[in-house]
């Protein structure tokens, strides 16, 4: 079973390529694990995808920053016409 140990040897940005959907990346201005510096060479990498940063989060922001990590993601489903479904239980 992959766990976050995996992320130290599994390089997933060609997989990443090949995805046939958008996608949004996002980070922390202030993450220590993630330097900032990577975005715009993922921006290169990933040009169909969309790049946010939160000047004011850290490596976490959607613990951090709950209402704005949420805003591009909700904004991503209204652009794709996404409808979610409650669950039956």
């Amino acid at each position: 079973m992959a766990d976050w140990r995996s992320s130290r040897t599994v390089d997933l940005r060609q997989a990443l390529v090949r995805l046939p959907m958008p996608f949004l990346r996002l980070y922390g201005r202030l993450d220590g694990l993630v330097p900032r510096k990577i975005v715009p060479l993922l921006d290169d990498l990933w040009p169909e995808s969309e790049s946010i940063l939160f000047d004011k989060a850290a490596h976490a922001p959607f613990v951090s920053h709950p209402a704005a990590f949420c805003e591009p993601l909700l904004a991503l489903k209204r652009r794709l016409g996404v409808i979610f479904f409650a669950a039956p239980w």
